[in-house]
């Protein structure tokens, strides 16, 4: 597996696992009627700003992990046109996602409902996002184009 097939890998992993248990979290919290009241924005903001760390500690512990269960050595690694076309592809597709869900966070606020819905579905475009970015990269690394 090479070193960019890995991080997508990695990334898809850290992805499920962190904004997984993100959902799980904020769905607890609307059955406990905790983002019901004045505070709840200031409730879920403390209920998912362990996010960003948590992926990126995720992260760092998968890639070394990975990197030992393959035995991999530290060698320079070039990145190619290919893998730079991958990339933007990736990122076209975690744009257009993200661009949909920050469009129908607006529309939620348009019509009227509550400050805490918009703030869910901007959270889970994000994800979304980032998650349909990196299989595109993945599924472009095995199809090979």
């Amino acid at each position: 597996m090479s070193p960019e097939e890995r991080a997508c890998v990695v990334a898809i992993v850290t992805n499920l696992l962190v904004n997984g248990y993100a959902v799980v979290r904020v769905v607890q919290l609307y059955l406990d009627g905790a983002l019901a009241g004045d505070d709840a924005v200031t409730v879920w903001a403390r209920a998912v700003i362990w996010v960003v760390p948590a992926a990126i500690v995720l992260t760092i512990v998968l890639n070394v992990l990975l990197a030992k269960a393959n035995r991999d050595r530290a060698l320079p690694h070039v990145v190619d046109e290919r893998d730079r076309q991958f990339q933007l592809r990736g990122m076209g597709v975690t744009l257009v996602v993200v661009g949909l869900g920050y469009v129908a966070m607006l529309g939620t606020f348009a019509l009227g409902w509550a400050a805490i819905v918009g703030l869910n579905v901007l959270l889970f475009a994000f994800a979304f996002g980032d998650l349909s970015g990196n299989a595109v990269r993945l599924a472009s690394y095995r199809i090979g184009g």
